[in-house]
């Protein structure tokens, strides 16, 4: 994987040691999980969800799914490029619940179209905040992330001191309300979108150099700096980016609920991270799989459908996020121990070893 420094000038990055680019080198577990293991996990669980549900595969239920999945999915995209390059956003949060309520006035204000460039606006506002806090304060990305998460929801508080903001009922024709409620094709507009977003973000991640500089940061701070990548352009981008997926998220998200306040999604940051890790994004940065990434946000929003319908209280719905995101650190955990090519047949022979030395002496 190759990168430019700011100058044009080619450079050859570091790799880690699961993502060298030999052709001939053997699959490690590693590889093979973030390949198929979340996806592969989806199908058995899209296999067995009709025994204890019936109702699931039903068409509108799926549609239902699907459409609830998006906004999910949508900042996930964004939390990948963040995640990858070595940072997080903790206030993911906060921010959906101040660009709903601020879509939702501008609506009031200036319609479908004033909606949408607010809700894109203000992501990218509370991105650019973030992005500026690291940069030009130098305050870690968690720090950073975590004190504008309570700003966000505060602000939002602020706004709505008068009572939720809400879409008039008499508004269920509109081209806004129809965002959240159209269906193309039998697929539900937000999961199209989820679609489109997904599309536009692999290509900026594998087929533009932005995409190969944040994977090399990531992979590597100090040799990507020393090949001339610039940290505070790494920063401005993912965080902008994280900021947009979010003004897209909150127009398939509050064109579904119609209101909005300060308290909207409270948690939505774990699942988001969640999802990211679960779909094979090392939390030590350099590598980051957006295939995985969607195969995760599907399971996330599945797994949540049947605890819906089974009438699981929301209590123990928390307690099932709180150990899928357990499981997801986990497994990034063994999947970066596992990474090199051997390293698993080699910890199984050590194991099968240490019986018969402990024998022998």
């Amino acid at each position: 994987m190759s990168t430019t420094t700011e100058t044009s000038t080619p450079v050859e990055p570091p790799r880690q040691p699961g993502q060298d680019r030999a052709p001939m080198a053997r699959p490690s577990l590693g590889r093979l999980w973030d390949t198929w293991g979340v996806t592969a996990i989806l199908l058995i669980l899209l296999a067995l969800t009709p025994l204890f549900a019936p109702d699931f595969m039903e068409l509108e239920n799926l549609q239902s799914v699907l459409r609830e999945s998006a906004y999910l999915g949508i900042v996930a995209a964004g939390m990948t490029f963040a995640i990858a390059s070595g940072a997080f956003d903790l206030s993911v949060g906060g921010q959906l619940a101040l660009v709903s309520v601020v879509t939702l006035m501008a609506y009031s204000a200036g319609g479908t179209a004033a909606a949408i460039g607010a809700a894109v606006a203000t992501g990218l506002a509370c991105g650019l905040v973030n992005a500026g806090l690291i940069t030009r304060l130098r305050v870690p990305p968690f720090v950073a992330t975590l004190g504008t998460l309570f700003v966000f929801r505060g602000v939002a508080y602020i706004l709505t001191q008068d009572g939720p903001k809400t879409l008039p009922y008499d508004q269920i024709d509109s081209p806004f309300v129809k965002i959240g409620g159209l269906n193309v094709a039998g697929l539900p507009l937000p999961f199209v979108i989820m679609l489109a977003v997904y599309g536009a973000a692999w290509i900026i991640l594998r087929r533009t150099a932005t995409g190969r500089r944040i994977l090399s940061y990531g992979s590597s701070p100090a040799a990507a700096r020393f090949c001339g990548i610039s940290e505070n352009r790494i920063r401005v981008i993912v965080f902008a980016l994280v900021g947009v997926s979010v003004g897209i998220a909150a127009l398939t998200y509050i064109t579904r609920v119609w209101t909005a306040d300060g308290s909207a999604q409270d948690g939505f940051e774990l699942k988001v991270i969640a999802a990211v890790v679960l779909g094979g994004t090392s939390l030590k940065g350099g590598k980051g799989t957006l295939i995985g990434t969607f195969s995760a946000v599907l399971l996330v929003s599945v797994l949540n459908d049947v605890l819906v319908s089974q009438g699981v209280p929301s209590a123990y719905q928390r307690i099932v996020l709180g150990c899928v995101l357990i499981v997801a650190l986990t497994i990034d955990g063994l999947r970066t121990r596992f990474a090199v090519p051997g390293s698993f047949r080699r910890a199984v022979a050590g194991l099968a070893a240490r019986p018969s030395a402990s024998g022998g002496a």
